[in-house]
């Protein structure tokens, strides 16, 4: 066994009454330090077949952990290094074993109590936006959405944002310097074959669930047994953390998959996320700036930031809403309530995550399938349904125009839909207005069209 180093300079580190910290691991040398212990006992741990923190373990007498193995009980939590007898460098090494474990573990866990069945959220998203299309749907793209979700959220909240970032950024550049541990985590083409459409979507996310759990499970085994990668891993004491909260992370990944069930429900209605910059519905009624006045049904902000049709962003100042393309007078209103009253995903997740997804799309040239940015270490297009932005700038009596093709044009779903403007308004049979039909959650240009003899209307 390799020695405890000296030379803390007086840091602290040492102190194992305390709470260990991330700075210690630098301060301590713990890479040195593996890297010797290595050295030393490679040979030892493969004459006996067991990988490295197995192997490490045993050496300091710990022998009843299975810590490269999924499963509850399997690692405990190490709780008092001092009455134990530990060095620092051993306490540091055994904490980050269990960090490590914590982790796969912590994303094992939120996504085995995620509830997939049909009688759960899931199956109530489904039915209640009741998708017209029965499309078939990838199981990869469900299996994607995991594996982009999970990983940010398994980071214990008490590191800070810092300390999260700082713990994604070694965990991104150890999975770019071990893909066969990246391959297990964020896997390419895997259920690829598998087909579902949304009604049937619950029995297929449970094969979802159970493939993650798998691919998890192996990931860790690959971590732990092998030196090289847990090095990686552990770099700057990234995993000197307190326990997770796992009913946290477990409503997270909940949530966001069911953020992305209701965006492939929606897409699946033909439905569409319409949005307006610079546009705030509840001052453009109350300002007295409508041409029409009765144009819009929004009298006052909800607890979800809903007013009639639309949600105001107020830190960007842009409204959303949805807008189905085979039928333009359909209002979402209830819809939207039921989704944000019953926690299914967030005004937030559903409107900016679409946005910040049609950006990319547009920006990159990338596709919108669910994925894990490694730039933002955020996941991306968990919510992608299409978005079309009113076009400002239209004429008022082009039937042509009423989306930018900034998100998409021509043949695409934002265009300007076939009765748009030209179906008529009710009471104006003896034509004495000039009349124009716009989509029920309409913000474009229309809205302000002060002209005496002008009407707008929802068809």
């Amino acid at each position: 066994m390799v020695n405890a180093m000296s030379g803390t300079g007086g840091t602290g580190c040492e102190n194992l009454r305390q709470n260990l910290t991330v700075a210690c691991w630098d301060a301590l040398g713990m890479p040195d330090y593996l890297q010797g212990w290595w050295d030393q006992n490679e040979s030892h741990c493969q004459s006996i077949e067991i990988g490295f923190a197995s192997c490490y373990q045993q050496s300091i007498g710990i022998t009843q952990q299975a810590c490269d193995t999924t499963g509850p009980g399997q690692c405990d939590f190490p709780i008092n290094f001092a009455a134990g007898g530990y060095t620092p460098h051993e306490a540091y090494v055994l904490y980050s074993i269990f960090g490590i474990w914590q982790w796969f573990q912590s994303i094992y866990d939120a996504i085995l109590n995620a509830d997939v069945t049909a009688s759960g959220p899931v199956g109530s998203i489904v039915r209640t936006i009741n998708p017209k299309k029965k499309d078939q749907h990838m199981l990869a793209d469900f299996l994607l959405a995991l594996t982009a979700i999970a990983p940010c959220f398994s980071f214990p909240a008490t590191l800070g944002g810092w300390g999260i970032f700082k713990a994604s950024t070694v965990i991104e550049a150890a999975l770019r310097q071990a893909p066969n541990v990246a391959n297990q985590l964020h896997p390419v083409g895997t259920l690829d074959s598998q087909f579902v459409d949304l009604t049937q979507l619950s029995e297929g996310l449970s094969i979802v669930k159970s493939t993650y759990q798998q691919n998890i499970s192996e990931a860790l085994r690959l971590v732990q047994d092998n030196f090289t990668t847990f090095n990686l891993f552990t770099a700057h004491g990234g995993f000197i953390a307190p326990k997770s909260d796992l009913h946290a992370q477990t409503v997270n990944l909940t949530m966001s998959l069911q953020t992305f069930v209701v965006s492939q429900a929606l897409t699946a209605s033909n439905i569409i996320i319409t949005m307006a910059r610079d546009t705030n519905p509840l001052e453009m009624v109350t300002n007295g700036s409508l041409g029409t006045s009765d144009l819009m049904d929004c009298k006052s902000y909800d607890g979800y930031g809903l007013c009639g049709e639309w949600w105001w962003d107020a830190t960007t100042n842009i409204a959303y809403a949805l807008s189905n393309v085979a039928d333009t007078s359909k209002k979402y209103h209830d819809t939207l309530q039921t989704v944000f009253s019953k926690q299914w995903t967030t005004p937030e997740l559903l409107f900016r995550g679409a946005k910040t997804c049609a950006d990319y799309v547009a920006v990159q040239q990338g596709n919108n399938r669910p994925t894990f940015d490694p730039t933002t270490l955020q996941p991306r297009c968990i919510s992608n349904t299409q978005v079309c932005v009113y076009d400002q700038s239209c004429p008022i009596n082009d039937d042509n125009c009423l989306y930018t093709k900034e998100y998409g044009g021509g043949d695409h779903l934002c265009k300007a839909p076939k009765d748009f403007l030209n179906a008529g308004c009710k009471g104006n049979s003896d034509g004495a207005f000039m009349t124009f039909n716009v989509p029920a959650a309409y913000l474009g240009p229309l809205t302000m069209d002060g002209q005496p003899n002008h009407r707008v209307c929802i068809g």
